[in-house]
């Protein structure tokens, strides 16, 4: 039944998410054609306006993606949608796997398209040569490879922006529990379960300075980190997020199973 449930979620996302990624797809080879022409005045500003379309598409992207995966999540759970939802053979917790599950397959294709259509709109050799040697410089600096640097960056934007999503579910569970401004308190213990999320992770970071003097300075001045202190802190604060979304994924849970008020 979790594979159903998945599935209609996906259906959902797919028709209101579907179109800004064609579209980003679509401006990002007008992009890419009009730079490989020749750049007279007319060509350069329908390219700069394409790129504008491109990059607002993106920004679709990514806020549609918090957007619709927090009012699918209102919807099937508290508005009209809710009344077949809660009649169906299925346990709260596979409801709330399967909101989960389908928020983290669309932000992993989103971050799939947004790389994609970066590459079409301004990939070429030279370009990535020198990309290639920018992070090169940084992280020969640091001296740990240039893969790691990269993988590492982007695990952490997206667990952090992940997080902020599941803090905005337990914002909604504990925010539709009241009588009257549902939304407007929804909002707020979003924003202060994803403050709090926040600190826990710092607190936690600072446990482990109590343990390592590099990291303990990053408290008390402003020396820079040395490689291995770094590591050190970028496989940390994978960890922390990995551990702070399987803590906030439980407590949604919880809060869920006391009970929701259809509205």
């Amino acid at each position: 039944m979790l594979t159903k449930l998945l599935k209609y979620d996906l259906k959902y996302m797919i028709k209101n998410m579907g179109v800004f990624y064609i579209l980003a797809l679509v401006f990002s080879i007008i992009t890419r054609i009009l730079f490989s022409l020749n750049q007279t005045v007319i060509v350069n500003i329908i390219g700069q306006i394409s790129v504008g379309c491109l990059f607002s598409m993106i920004a679709n992207i990514l806020i549609n993606t918090l957007m619709r995966s927090w009012v699918r999540f209102r919807d099937s759970i508290y508005k009209d949608e809710s009344y077949l939802t809660h009649t169906l053979p299925v346990t709260k917790n596979n409801i709330y796997d399967s909101k989960f599950i389908q928020t983290l397959i669309f932000f992993i294709i989103s971050f799939l398209i947004i790389l994609v259509c970066l590459l079409i709109a301004y990939y070429t050799p030279d370009r990535w040569n020198m990309l290639k040697k920018f992070i090169n410089t940084i992280t020969t600096g640091l001296d740990f490879s240039t893969s790691f640097f990269v993988i590492s960056a982007i695990l952490v934007i997206f667990l952090e922006i992940f997080n902020a999503i599941q803090c905005g579910f337990l914002g909604i569970l504990t925010g539709y529990r009241k009588n009257n401004n549902k939304i407007g308190f929804s909002v707020l213990f979003g924003f202060i379960a994803y403050l709090t999320s926040q600190c826990i992770v710092l607190l936690l970071v600072f446990i482990v300075g109590l343990f390592n003097d590099s990291i303990m300075n990053l408290f008390k001045n402003s020396v820079l980190l040395d490689a291995s202190s770094f590591k050190l802190l970028v496989v940390l604060s994978i960890i922390l997020y990995l551990l702070i979304i399987g803590l906030m994924n439980i407590l949604c849970k919880k809060v869920f199973n006391k009970g929701v008020n259809i509205e």
